[in-house]
C-alpha cells in the first residue's frame, strides 16, 4: 500500500533549462499517479501540458491542469484544494520568481538531464539556485536528478555522473527514461505512454520512475 496521504504533496519537476523532458514527464506521470488524483500546475510560458491537454481531449478524459502565472495564484490554488492533496508542478525552462517559489514549496523535486553535450553546464546554474533557495529556506533544498531522453546504446555517462555524485544538492534516481518512440507517439496524441502502448518499454520505464516517486514521499 502506498501513502494514503491526508496533507498536501507538492512535486516539481524543474530545471531552469529547457528543452529537457520536464513537460512530457509531468503529463505523464499524472497518469502514473492517478491514484492520487493529481492536479498538474502549468508554470511553462509555452503551456505545453495544457496543449496536450486539448489533444487528449478527442480521445481520453482530460486531465485537471490549471495554468499559473503569477505567485498569489500559486499559493490560493494549493491552499484552496479540496479535491486533491498531490500538485504535480510544470515549471518553466527559466529562472524566475514563481519557479523559485515552487521549488521551495516542493516535497519533492525532479530535475531531468540527458546525456547532450554541455548538460553539465545547465545543472552547475541549476545547483546555484538550489544553494541560494537552501539559504532562504534555511535548510538544503535538495533535487532528485532524472537520467532523460537518454540513448538506449548508452551504458555509462562518466562525466555527468561525477559530477552528479560530487554535488550535495543532487541525488541520482535509479530510474532511467531512454529514447523512444512511443514516447513521442503518445505525446503528438495527448496520451500518457501507458494509455498509448502499455506493453512497450517506455511504459515499464515510466512506471518504475512512479514507483520510486511513491517510495520517496513515503519515507
Amino acid at each position: 500500500m502506498f501513502p494514503n496521504w491526508n496533507y498536501i504533496m507538492i512535486i516539481s519537476i524543474a530545471h531552469q533549462k529547457g528543452g529537457v523532458g520536464k513537460s512530457t514527464i509531468v503529463f505523464n506521470l499524472a497518469h502514473y499517479l492517478a491514484e492520487f488524483n493529481p492536479v498538474l500546475i502549468d508554470l511553462d510560458l509555452q503551456n505545453t501540458i495544457s496543449f496536450a491537454n486539448k489533444i487528449r481531449s478527442n480521445a481520453a478524459d482530460p486531465f485537471n491542469i490549471q495554468i499559473i502565472n503569477t505567485d498569489n495564484e500559486l499559493k490560493k490554488i494549493i491552499q484552496q484544494s479540496n479535491d486533491s492533496n498531490l500538485f504535480i508542478i510544470d515549471t518553466g525552462g527559466f529562472d524566475s520568481s514563481l519557479n523559485r517559489m515552487s521549488i521551495i514549496a516542493s516535497d519533492l523535486i525532479i530535475t531531468p538531464v540527458s546525456d547532450k553535450l554541455f548538460e553539465i553546464l545547465g545543472l552547475k546554474k541549476f545547483e546555484s539556485i538550489l544553494m541560494e533557495l537552501s539559504k532562504i529556506k534555511k535548510e538544503k533544498v535538495k533535487t532528485h536528478i532524472l537520467l532523460n531522453n537518454i540513448s538506449p546504446f548508452t551504458k555509462k555517462l562518466g562525466d555527468l555522473n561525477e559530477f552528479i555524485q560530487k554535488s550535495e544538492y543532487f541525488i541520482l534516481l535509479n530510474s532511467v527514461l531512454r529514447q523512444r518512440a512511443d514516447i513521442v507517439h503518445s505525446s503528438s496524441k495527448g496520451l500518457s505512454v501507458a494509455e498509448h502502448n502499455k506493453h512497450s518499454k517506455a511504459h515499464y520505464e515510466i512506471l518504475e520512475l512512479a514507483n520510486e516517486i511513491k517510495k520517496i514521499l513515503h519515507k
